[in-house]
């Protein structure tokens, strides 16, 4: 069975989840949707799809790879999960919006994998705004979660 992990970040924290769940997983292709073609999806079994958050939504990329991809994407074992610093309901809630609702139905696995933030890394406008979305001294993020994501990986490596 081959997989494919696809994903969109701006920073570095999904392209870490990618790679964390790729090594979980043993034998998969990761490919970042903002640099690289997408490859051609009837190679692959499963695909996994995972976006970072921002201002609520998810990146642009991701939402122009599903929307053209829904049909193809729909035939396949399905994994979403998203790199968010909100938590709870609001984090559900971004998760459940972040991809099309057929193919959040279909998902085998949806996991919220946590936030890593990378201050070195953020224009000054992104810092900004996460000072006033997180407050003064709480901008570093909660860091990814290991267990999730080898719960989620768990679901996306059973036949």
């Amino acid at each position: 069975m081959k997989t494919l992990i696809l994903y969109a970040g701006k920073y570095g924290c999904t392209e870490k989840a990618a790679f964390l769940l790729k090594s979980r997983l043993g034998e998969a292709d990761v490919v970042n949707l903002k640099y690289a073609k997408v490859p051609v999806l009837s190679a692959y079994d499963t695909v996994i799809l995972g976006g970072s958050i921002y201002y609520g939504k998810i990146r642009k990329e991701m939402v122009m790879f599903t929307s053209k991809f829904e049909r193809e994407l729909s035939e396949k074992r399905l994994g979403l999960f998203i790199c968010a610093g909100m938590a709870g309901e609001k984090a559900e809630q971004e998760l459940h919006q972040a991809y099309p609702e057929g193919l959040y139905k279909r998902a085998l696995a949806k996991e919220i994998l946590g936030d890593e933030v990378y201050p070195d890394k953020l224009s000054t406008m992104d810092k900004w705004i996460l000072r006033m979305v997180k407050g003064k001294g709480n901008e570093a993020g909660a860091g990814l979660s290991m267990d999730k994501m080898d719960s989620f990986a768990r679901v996306m490596a059973e036949r």
